[in-house]
Protein backbone atom coordinates (compact mmCIF):
# COMPACT_ATOMS: atom_id res chain seq x y z
CA UNK A 1 0.00 0.00 0.00
CA UNK A 2 1.12 3.68 -1.33
CA UNK A 3 -0.37 7.25 -0.52
CA UNK A 4 0.51 10.58 -2.31
CA UNK A 5 0.37 13.76 -1.24
CA UNK A 6 -1.84 15.73 -4.38
CA UNK A 7 -4.12 18.58 -4.83
CA UNK A 8 -4.30 19.32 -1.15
CA UNK A 9 -5.48 15.52 -0.33
CA UNK A 10 -3.98 12.60 -0.04
CA UNK A 11 -4.85 9.51 -2.22
CA UNK A 12 -4.09 5.89 -1.59
CA UNK A 13 -2.87 3.96 -4.16
CA UNK A 14 -1.26 0.52 -5.78
CA UNK A 15 0.51 -0.20 -8.75
CA UNK A 16 0.82 -3.53 -10.23
CA UNK A 17 2.79 -4.58 -13.82
CA UNK A 18 5.41 -3.16 -15.70
CA UNK A 19 3.94 -1.98 -18.68
CA UNK A 20 2.84 1.46 -20.00
CA UNK A 21 0.85 3.46 -17.27
CA UNK A 22 -2.81 3.05 -16.73
CA UNK A 23 -4.73 4.82 -14.29
CA UNK A 24 -7.30 3.18 -13.37
CA UNK A 25 -10.55 5.07 -11.92
CA UNK A 26 -12.99 3.19 -10.09
CA UNK A 27 -16.67 4.45 -10.85
CA UNK A 28 -19.25 4.05 -7.39
CA UNK A 29 -19.87 6.95 -5.72
CA UNK A 30 -18.87 5.98 -2.12
CA UNK A 31 -16.90 2.70 -2.93
CA UNK A 32 -13.43 2.18 -3.40
CA UNK A 33 -11.34 0.63 -5.79
CA UNK A 34 -11.35 -2.97 -5.03
CA UNK A 35 -14.57 -4.00 -6.71
CA UNK A 36 -12.64 -3.75 -10.36
CA UNK A 37 -10.06 -6.50 -8.79
CA UNK A 38 -9.08 -9.10 -8.86
CA UNK A 39 -10.47 -9.33 -12.61
CA UNK A 40 -8.65 -6.19 -14.08
CA UNK A 41 -5.39 -7.35 -12.64
CA UNK A 42 -5.27 -9.78 -15.66
CA UNK A 43 -4.10 -6.50 -17.60
CA UNK A 44 -0.85 -6.39 -15.75
CA UNK A 45 0.37 -8.84 -17.72
CA UNK A 46 0.23 -5.57 -21.06
CA UNK A 47 0.55 -2.45 -18.34
CA UNK A 48 1.30 -1.11 -15.26
CA UNK A 49 -2.08 -0.41 -13.73
CA UNK A 50 -2.42 2.39 -11.18
CA UNK A 51 -5.66 1.76 -9.06
CA UNK A 52 -6.63 4.47 -6.38
CA UNK A 53 -9.35 5.41 -4.32
CA UNK A 54 -10.47 8.45 -5.04
CA UNK A 55 -10.70 11.50 -2.26
CA UNK A 56 -12.91 10.83 0.25
CA UNK A 57 -12.81 7.23 -0.95
CA UNK A 58 -11.25 3.90 0.72
CA UNK A 59 -8.27 4.89 2.32
CA UNK A 60 -7.64 7.97 1.25
CA UNK A 61 -7.58 11.18 2.50
CA UNK A 62 -11.67 12.91 3.58
CA UNK A 63 -11.92 15.87 2.41
CA UNK A 64 -14.47 19.15 3.95
CA UNK A 65 -17.99 18.14 3.92
CA UNK A 66 -18.19 19.99 0.13
CA UNK A 67 -19.72 18.16 -3.47
CA UNK A 68 -16.93 17.03 -5.44
CA UNK A 69 -16.90 17.81 -9.03
CA UNK A 70 -15.85 15.11 -11.64
CA UNK A 71 -12.97 17.96 -12.41
CA UNK A 72 -11.80 17.53 -9.16
CA UNK A 73 -11.38 14.05 -9.72
CA UNK A 74 -9.84 14.40 -12.96
CA UNK A 75 -6.96 16.84 -11.81
CA UNK A 76 -6.26 14.12 -8.80
CA UNK A 77 -5.92 11.48 -11.60
CA UNK A 78 -3.67 13.48 -13.43
CA UNK A 79 -1.49 14.82 -10.25
CA UNK A 80 -1.20 11.27 -9.21
CA UNK A 81 0.19 10.15 -12.51
CA UNK A 82 2.61 13.08 -12.47
CA UNK A 83 3.82 12.00 -8.88
CA UNK A 84 4.40 8.53 -10.11
CA UNK A 85 6.30 9.87 -12.73
CA UNK A 86 4.28 9.14 -15.78
CA UNK A 87 4.61 12.00 -18.56
CA UNK A 88 1.61 10.10 -20.46
CA UNK A 89 -0.65 7.80 -19.12
CA UNK A 90 -3.53 5.60 -20.69
CA UNK A 91 -6.59 5.90 -18.08
CA UNK A 92 -9.07 2.74 -17.47
CA UNK A 93 -12.47 4.24 -16.30
CA UNK A 94 -15.55 2.01 -14.91
CA UNK A 95 -19.16 3.47 -15.12
CA UNK A 96 -18.72 6.88 -13.71
CA UNK A 97 -15.29 6.79 -13.44
CA UNK A 98 -15.31 6.39 -17.37
CA UNK A 99 -16.66 10.41 -16.75
CA UNK A 100 -13.85 10.93 -14.86
CA UNK A 101 -11.35 9.60 -17.45
CA UNK A 102 -13.37 11.89 -20.16
CA UNK A 103 -12.52 14.97 -17.99
CA UNK A 104 -8.81 13.62 -17.57
CA UNK A 105 -8.39 13.49 -21.24
CA UNK A 106 -10.22 16.97 -21.92
CA UNK A 107 -8.87 18.82 -18.94
CA UNK A 108 -5.35 17.48 -19.48
CA UNK A 109 -4.20 16.42 -23.03
CA UNK A 110 -1.05 16.14 -23.13
CA UNK A 111 -0.63 13.81 -20.63
CA UNK A 112 -3.27 11.04 -21.75
CA UNK A 113 -2.09 8.56 -24.25
CA UNK A 114 -5.75 6.39 -24.80
CA UNK A 115 -8.89 5.75 -23.05
CA UNK A 116 -10.83 2.34 -22.15
CA UNK A 117 -13.86 3.43 -21.01
CA UNK A 118 -15.96 0.88 -19.49
CA UNK A 119 -20.21 0.47 -19.09
CA UNK A 120 -19.69 4.97 -19.62
CA UNK A 121 -21.88 7.40 -20.09
CA UNK A 122 -21.30 11.18 -21.47
CA UNK A 123 -23.62 12.71 -18.93
CA UNK A 124 -26.86 14.70 -19.41
CA UNK A 125 -28.18 15.68 -22.96
CA UNK A 126 -25.92 17.50 -25.35
CA UNK A 127 -27.47 20.65 -27.74
CA UNK A 128 -27.70 18.26 -30.22
CA UNK A 129 -29.53 16.18 -28.60
CA UNK A 130 -32.80 15.16 -27.59
CA UNK A 131 -35.51 13.68 -24.85
CA UNK A 132 -36.36 11.24 -28.37
CA UNK A 133 -32.93 9.92 -28.44
CA UNK A 134 -32.82 8.73 -24.75
CA UNK A 135 -35.83 6.50 -25.54
CA UNK A 136 -33.25 4.42 -27.67
CA UNK A 137 -31.77 3.36 -24.11
CA UNK A 138 -33.25 0.25 -22.18
CA UNK A 139 -35.64 1.58 -19.34
CA UNK A 140 -34.04 1.06 -15.73
CA UNK A 141 -35.75 -2.21 -14.10
CA UNK A 142 -38.06 -0.62 -11.29
CA UNK A 143 -35.82 -2.24 -8.39
CA UNK A 144 -33.13 -0.34 -9.58
CA UNK A 145 -34.29 2.74 -9.66
CA UNK A 146 -36.24 2.58 -6.11
CA UNK A 147 -32.91 1.01 -4.85
CA UNK A 148 -30.59 4.42 -6.21
CA UNK A 149 -33.36 6.91 -5.59
CA UNK A 150 -32.62 7.80 -2.03
CA UNK A 151 -28.97 8.98 -1.37
CA UNK A 152 -27.45 7.16 1.86
CA UNK A 153 -27.81 8.05 5.43
CA UNK A 154 -25.08 5.95 6.52
CA UNK A 155 -22.08 3.81 5.85
CA UNK A 156 -24.34 0.73 6.72
CA UNK A 157 -27.15 1.78 4.43
CA UNK A 158 -24.71 2.13 1.29
CA UNK A 159 -23.05 -1.17 1.51
CA UNK A 160 -26.95 -3.12 2.05
CA UNK A 161 -27.58 -0.64 -0.83
CA UNK A 162 -24.83 -1.59 -2.75
CA UNK A 163 -24.95 -5.66 -2.10
CA UNK A 164 -28.43 -5.10 -3.21
CA UNK A 165 -28.03 -3.73 -6.24
CA UNK A 166 -25.11 -6.37 -6.91
CA UNK A 167 -27.18 -8.94 -8.63
CA UNK A 168 -27.85 -6.51 -11.52
CA UNK A 169 -24.67 -5.85 -12.24
CA UNK A 170 -24.70 -9.61 -14.31
CA UNK A 171 -26.25 -11.13 -17.31
CA UNK A 172 -26.78 -14.54 -16.41
CA UNK A 173 -27.54 -13.39 -12.26
CA UNK A 174 -24.96 -15.43 -10.30
CA UNK A 175 -25.63 -15.24 -6.45
CA UNK A 176 -21.79 -16.43 -6.06
CA UNK A 177 -20.13 -13.69 -8.14
CA UNK A 178 -22.73 -11.15 -6.75
CA UNK A 179 -21.69 -12.00 -3.26
CA UNK A 180 -17.95 -11.54 -4.25
CA UNK A 181 -18.16 -7.89 -5.77
CA UNK A 182 -17.65 -5.92 -3.34
CA UNK A 183 -16.09 -8.51 -0.75
CA UNK A 184 -13.57 -6.37 1.07
CA UNK A 185 -14.88 -2.95 -0.30
CA UNK A 186 -14.87 -0.02 1.95
CA UNK A 187 -18.10 2.42 1.90
CA UNK A 188 -18.28 6.19 2.79
CA UNK A 189 -21.89 7.15 2.41
CA UNK A 190 -20.54 11.08 2.78
CA UNK A 191 -18.39 10.62 -0.06
CA UNK A 192 -21.28 8.97 -2.33
CA UNK A 193 -23.51 11.73 -1.75
CA UNK A 194 -20.12 14.76 -2.56
CA UNK A 195 -19.62 12.82 -5.79
CA UNK A 196 -23.32 12.01 -6.94
CA UNK A 197 -24.56 15.50 -6.60
CA UNK A 198 -22.36 16.94 -9.29
CA UNK A 199 -23.03 14.31 -11.55
CA UNK A 200 -26.75 15.43 -12.31
CA UNK A 201 -25.64 18.40 -14.05
CA UNK A 202 -22.30 17.08 -15.82
CA UNK A 203 -22.19 16.14 -19.13
CA UNK A 204 -19.31 16.06 -21.70
CA UNK A 205 -21.71 15.59 -24.99
CA UNK A 206 -20.72 18.89 -26.50
CA UNK A 207 -16.75 18.64 -25.82
CA UNK A 208 -16.10 15.17 -27.03
CA UNK A 209 -14.91 16.18 -30.52
CA UNK A 210 -12.08 17.57 -28.34
CA UNK A 211 -11.08 14.25 -27.17
CA UNK A 212 -8.20 13.28 -30.12
CA UNK A 213 -6.92 10.49 -27.90
CA UNK A 214 -7.98 6.74 -29.29
CA UNK A 215 -10.87 5.78 -27.14
CA UNK A 216 -11.78 1.78 -26.57
CA UNK A 217 -15.24 1.79 -25.22
CA UNK A 218 -16.29 -1.75 -23.99
CA UNK A 219 -20.18 -2.16 -22.60
CA UNK A 220 -22.38 -5.37 -21.38
CA UNK A 221 -25.18 -5.51 -24.19
CA UNK A 222 -27.45 -6.10 -21.19
CA UNK A 223 -25.66 -3.28 -18.69
CA UNK A 224 -29.31 -1.79 -16.72
CA UNK A 225 -27.08 0.84 -15.24
CA UNK A 226 -25.57 2.02 -18.64
CA UNK A 227 -26.94 0.36 -21.61
CA UNK A 228 -25.10 0.57 -24.98
CA UNK A 229 -26.86 3.86 -26.13
CA UNK A 230 -24.78 5.29 -23.99
CA UNK A 231 -21.72 4.00 -25.07
CA UNK A 232 -22.98 5.32 -28.89
CA UNK A 233 -23.55 8.40 -27.59
CA UNK A 234 -19.80 9.28 -26.97
CA UNK A 235 -18.68 7.28 -30.30
CA UNK A 236 -20.25 8.75 -32.50
CA UNK A 237 -19.16 11.91 -31.49
CA UNK A 238 -14.97 11.02 -30.50
CA UNK A 239 -12.94 10.96 -33.76
CA UNK A 240 -10.92 8.24 -32.74
CA UNK A 241 -13.48 5.96 -30.99
CA UNK A 242 -13.76 1.93 -31.45
CA UNK A 243 -16.75 0.72 -29.92
CA UNK A 244 -17.52 -3.04 -28.92
CA UNK A 245 -20.16 -4.71 -27.31
CA UNK A 246 -19.96 -7.35 -25.43
CA UNK A 247 -23.05 -9.66 -25.92
CA UNK A 248 -23.52 -11.78 -22.71
CA UNK A 249 -22.55 -9.51 -20.61
CA UNK A 250 -23.91 -6.64 -17.82
CA UNK A 251 -22.32 -3.78 -16.01
CA UNK A 252 -19.36 -6.16 -15.29
CA UNK A 253 -18.03 -7.47 -18.93
CA UNK A 254 -14.76 -8.47 -17.30
CA UNK A 255 -16.66 -10.61 -15.23
CA UNK A 256 -19.21 -12.23 -17.13
CA UNK A 257 -17.07 -12.34 -20.74
CA UNK A 258 -12.83 -12.07 -19.58
CA UNK A 259 -11.57 -13.45 -22.71
CA UNK A 260 -13.62 -11.47 -25.27
CA UNK A 261 -12.62 -8.61 -22.81
CA UNK A 262 -9.10 -8.85 -22.43
CA UNK A 263 -8.58 -9.37 -26.59
CA UNK A 264 -10.67 -6.37 -27.04
CA UNK A 265 -8.84 -4.40 -24.66
CA UNK A 266 -4.90 -6.29 -25.83
CA UNK A 267 -5.84 -5.80 -29.98
CA UNK A 268 -6.68 -2.62 -29.28
CA UNK A 269 -3.17 -1.88 -27.29
CA UNK A 270 -1.72 -2.98 -29.93
CA UNK A 271 -2.27 -0.63 -32.10
CA UNK A 272 -1.52 2.12 -30.75
CA UNK A 273 2.36 3.96 -30.46
CA UNK A 274 3.08 3.14 -26.73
Amino acid sequence: MASAAVNETVLHYETLGDGPPCVVVPGWPGVDHTYLRPGLDRLAGRLRLIFHDQRGHGRSARPAPDPVSLEQLADDAAALAAHLGAERTLALGHFHGASVALELALRHPWRVAGLVLVAASPGQLGSSESLADSLEAAPTPPDVEVLQRVPPASDAELQATMSALAPFFFHDTNDIESGKVFAGAVFDARAAVQVMQPLHWWSAVDRLGDVRVPVLLLTGRHDVFSPPWEAERIRRNVPHAELVVLEHSGHLPWVEQPDTFDAAVHAWLARLPL
